[in-house]
């Protein structure tokens, strides 16, 4: 072929013009061809699909969620996030999820990192309520809180951080996370991390346990009356001491719940004797010694503790010092408390001979309701 020619010259354009003309019907199959090669793909799949609600522990995911929230409990505070939804699980260290999401469906994360704790006020040794967290996408609940998921409560949320992955209908576009406990609802809007507290807000009040503890002041009850007229004697009243420890208000114990509209709890803790020398003049030259057990209880305003008094320690709570006994209240938000008294009895145990005798006596302080704002 002479490329001088110009009727070659023609020739080549004619033949160019003709393949530009038929490239873009080129390009369709090629797109036709691909499509197909990825639904065969997509087919061969022969993982099972997991469940929409399924949770699936994540161990894997790369960083934290970015946009998150955070959610008041009664001992501490917690952040919460969610990610977009997934079409898989992370990789295992390179390796395939056994299994894909739902038929149309697909993977939400959600994380959970603990930030600082409340002190929180228990009336058991076993905490016994129980926190509800549910994943909601596009009006559908999805619990987290059942077997495999995330728990919340004071001895499982340390500061560190708990993923969960959740199996969805769908790629839902609204996402958020409700926090319950005893009828109560706090929602995490997962879109820019805003949170209606809902009753939860009474909570932002809680000192920290290191506030707690630097702000705490210790004080005598002062002095104690005799309430009988028994015959025993207190040969060493100066050590018959009782001091308040710690009081603090909260709108929450576990075992109680939430306090009525208006109310809250003041819980008291009170360092008391551990043991009273007591003497009983029985007309010898010197008294009898006798043994002693002392049974405590309190009253505020007249009214009764609302849980029967507990060792602290027996509560599994962190004590300074001595034994620590609470007593729990119910009174006026933001109002002075009344007065408190506190009575130990006596029950003192002796034997004179082959005779065993048994006397009662018991004590009181009185605290000023102005000591326990």
């Amino acid at each position: 072929m002479n490329h001088d020619d110009p009727a070659d010259a023609a020739t080549v354009r004619q033949r160019l013009a003709r393949s530009v003309r038929y490239l873009p019907v080129l390009l369709v199959l090629a797109v036709i061809a691909l499509a197909a090669a990825l639904v065969v793909v997509k087919n061969s799949d022969d993982r099972p699909h997991a469940n929409a609600g399924q949770i699936f522990t994540d161990s894997w995911s790369q960083g934290s969620i970015r946009t998150t929230g955070d959610v008041l409990l009664p001992w501490g505070r917690v952040s919460v996030g969610v990610s977009e939804p997934q079409d898989d699980l992370p990789d295992l260290l390179g390796a395939r999820p056994n299994v894909q999401a739902p038929e149309d469906g697909s993977f939400v994360r959600v994380e959970v990192n603990a930030k600082e704790s409340f002190p929180l006020t228990v009336i058991s040794a076993r905490y016994v309520s129980e926190v509800e967290l549910v994943l909601r996408a596009d009006g559908t609940d999805y619990p987290l809180s059942g077997r495999g998921g995330i728990v919340l409560d004071p001895a499982g949320t340390n500061p560190r951080s708990e993923d969960r992955w959740v199996a969805v209908q769908g790629h839902p576009e609204d996402l958020s996370v409700v926090v319950r406990l005893d009828g109560e609802e706090q929602v995490v809007d997962a879109s820019d991390g805003s949170v209606d507290p809902g009753r939860f807000v009474d909570l932002a009040g809680l000192p920290t346990i290191q506030e707690q503890f630097q702000n705490r002041t210790s004080f005598s009850c002062g002095r104690f009356t005799r309430l009988d007229d028994s015959p025993i004697t207190l040969p060493y009243p100066q050590y018959v001491d009782c001091r308040v420890a710690q009081v603090m208000r909260t709108p929450y114990v576990d075992g109680l719940g939430w306090a009525e509209p208006g109310r809250e709890f003041l819980a008291v803790q009170i360092e008391r004797p551990n043991q009273i020398d007591v003497t009983v003049d029985d007309g010898a030259p010197t008294d009898t010694y006798y043994s002693s057990t002392l049974a405590i209880s309190g009253k505020l305003n007249g009214r009764p503790s609302l849980a029967a008094p507990a060792g602290m320690k027996a509560l599994g709570q962190y004590v300074l010092g001595p034994e620590g006994t609470q007593l729990v209240f119910d009174v006026a938000k933001d109002r002075p408390a009344g007065d408190l008294t506190v009575t130990t009895r006596i029950r003192a145990r002796g034997q004179i001979g082959f005779t065993i005798r048994t006397e009662r006596a018991a004590i009181r302080w009185t605290v000023p309701g102005r000591k326990l704002a």
